[in-house]
């Protein structure tokens, strides 16, 4: 048996200390997820980790899938509160590492964050969000990004949403912010890894999963939450850019391709559920 070094274990004793004699304590179920993926982006951590601060009753899942940028020491650094988690991966992607990490929250409701994300102040973008959740209780997908109308393999040819309107149902929405409820993710089997390869982006997985919760019975919603800064601007200059741009358009245009014929022979079922939905549970604006 190896000994412990002595002084190993009076730090661990001291921090023992600390942590009993700290106002933080563990969480058992907390209101919302933060799942965090990071990669490569680490001027913007110390602006996402404030931001998502503002909310007291969170446990927070940071994603660190393999950056070089020293991404992973500075989460590592400012990860201490209990309720707080670092998961580390080799470039897996957002598929793959982003399903972990959905299956290892306690909260019920998952809200994913993008490593490029911009916080909004104050908490009133959450608690609206969460309200969605209480009041429709077959809500699946709440998205705060662009909601969608149809599906084709010509995006040009899709209504578009993006900007400050009513809660309304949509057929699809896109990361992020991009709330989902964890139980019905799991009972839909969570993401189509077969929109991506290890390590590449798998465009579309997100709207994906939308098609297949109503086709399942639940719903998806989406009520804007300026995550990529004003409606209508994008830089899109996200990893997928930086890093991959050739991959990531050849990944779009196959998954787009894959979703119209999927689903296209339901769309007409797909856009029925919508509007019953929207009829049945008229928009509000809280």
């Amino acid at each position: 048996m190896t000994d412990v070094d002595p002084l190993v274990i009076e730090r661990v004793k001291a921090a023992k200390a600390r942590r009993a004699s700290s106002n933080e304590r563990y969480i058992e179920r907390p209101s919302v997820a933060f799942v965090v993926h990071s990669f490569n982006r680490v001027s913007n951590v110390n602006a996402l980790l404030a931001g998502l601060r503002q909310v007291e009753d969170h446990e927070l899942i940071v994603c660190d899938d393999g950056s070089l940028d020293g991404s992973r020491k500075k989460w590592e650094s400012l990860l201490v509160k209990p309720n707080d988690f670092l998961i580390l991966s080799n470039d897996l992607h957002e598929i793959r590492i982003l399903d972990r990490a959905i299956r290892f929250a306690n909260a019920n409701v998952v809200c994913l964050v993008q490593d490029d994300d911009q916080i909004p102040k104050g908490t009133a973008w959450l608690e609206s969000a969460l309200d969605k959740f209480r009041q429709y209780e077959k809500l699946a997908i709440l998205g705060g990004f662009m909601g969608f109308n149809g599906f084709d393999t010509d995006p040009g040819n899709v209504e578009r949403l993006w900007g400050e309107a009513p809660f309304r149902f949509v057929e699809h929405v896109n990361i992020g912010p991009y709330f989902i409820r964890r139980q019905y993710y799991e009972a839909l089997g969570g993401w189509d890894s077969s929109f991506s390869a290890v390590g590449e982006p798998g465009i579309c997985f997100d709207n994906e999963l939308c098609l297949r919760a109503w086709m399942e019975g639940f719903q998806v919603g989406y009520h804007f939450v300026p995550f990529k800064g004003p409606a209508g601007v994008y830089a899109l200059a996200g990893g997928t850019i930086l890093f991959t741009q050739e991959v990531r358009r050849r990944n779009q245009l196959s998954n787009e391709s894959q979703i119209f014929n999927k689903y296209a022979k339901h769309a007409d079922r797909i856009a029925n559920l919508v509007r019953q939905a929207n009829s049945t549970s008229p928009p509000y604006s809280a």
